[in-house]
């Protein structure tokens, strides 16, 4: 598809008029007004409506245009990204928001002091790294899967054609601020753990994969464990940084995995062994397992697989 059509279209909507779309595009109007007919004819939709009010999207018109400035912007980064950066090394990672993720990859980077590249680095659930990695919009992927779901995992990413790797188990613990007072405990509880406010990474519940998504940070895994509702407040957040800030400032607690590298010096935050209820069989079935994922038709390249030995060596 032609991009340069599909942004003559949206000026069409931005401008809200043929005449003045024309004249901003330098191009004439029935020149304007041919492509429009040609690109309603060809996909059977009507994308503007003229009243009084000028040219006006229709339902579908409107998820056309946006659909087209998805695709233009898409075009615009792959333009740039091969005509600027040519021979650079290129690395995309999508990451479910984890200081073990982010630890391996900073590492990998302060070893590369004088080597041109351009990395991108996205933290975003389970279900987005997924599909990230499945679109191939991600070289490598990083997630948290529930242990007690691996028979259904392995029919998923078999179905998807998605190699699947984990790195380490890791055990569910509470995880605060340096000099919390909860570090001080001898003997926590789960009531000890009532009477503070928790920060959660928010789900969406829903979606077709929500069985194997998003780590410790929901309820799914824990609903015959943790009561929720005896938190008097809970914050969703959404990202790695911001989890980081609360537990730096506040009392606040989180569920997550025992402490990464460091953990207290670069981050400032302390892992507690959950407090789980004397006599529990399985207490490992509430843990996760941090997994890395690739397509199976598609070999990791030189640069992701320098990070997938970053985080096997510190983590596995």
């Amino acid at each position: 598809m032609n991009t340069r059509i599909l942004s003559y279209l949206t000026a069409i909507e931005t401008y809200g008029s043929l005449s003045e779309a024309a004249k901003r595009l330098y191009v004439s109007q029935p020149y304007l007004s041919k492509i429009l007919h040609d690109m309603e004819d060809r996909y059977h939709i009507t994308i503007f409506t003229r009243g009084k009010n000028g040219m006006q999207t229709t339902e579908n018109g409107r998820l056309f245009l946006d659909m087209a400035r998805e695709l233009i912007q898409d075009a615009e980064r792959f333009e740039k990204i091969f005509r600027d950066h040519t021979g650079e090394t290129m690395l995309r990672i999508a990451a479910f928001p984890s200081s073990y993720a982010a630890d391996a990859y900073l590492r990998m980077i302060k070893a590369m002091p004088d080597q041109s590249f351009r990395f991108h680095y996205k933290e975003e659930s389970s279900s987005e790294v997924i599909k990230d990695v499945y679109t191939s919009a991600a070289d490598v992927g990083i997630i948290f899967l529930k242990k007690r779901s691996r028979t259904l995992t392995e029919q998923f990413f078999k179905a998807r054609r998605i190699i699947c790797r984990p790195v380490f188990d890791a055990r569910l613990h509470v995880i605060v601020r340096n000099g919390h007072p909860l570090t001080q405990k001898n003997d926590l509880t789960l009531e000890d753990l009532y009477q503070y406010n928790i920060a959660m990474y928010h789900t969406k519940k829903g979606d077709g994969i929500y069985s194997l998504e998003d780590g410790y940070y929901n309820q799914v895994s824990l609903p015959d464990l943790v009561d929720f509702d005896r938190f008097k407040q809970i914050i969703y957040i959404y990202s790695r940084a911001t989890l980081h800030n609360i537990l730096n400032q506040t009392d606040y607690i989180a569920l997550g995995s025992q402490a990464t590298l460091d953990q207290q010096k670069n981050f400032g935050i302390a892992s507690i062994p959950f407090p789980f209820p004397g006599g529990m069989k399985d207490p490992d079935s509430f843990g996760n397992t941090l997994c890395y994922i690739h397509l199976k038709d598609r070999p990791l390249s030189s640069a992701a697989k320098r990070f997938v030995q970053y985080l096997l060596k510190y983590y596995s």
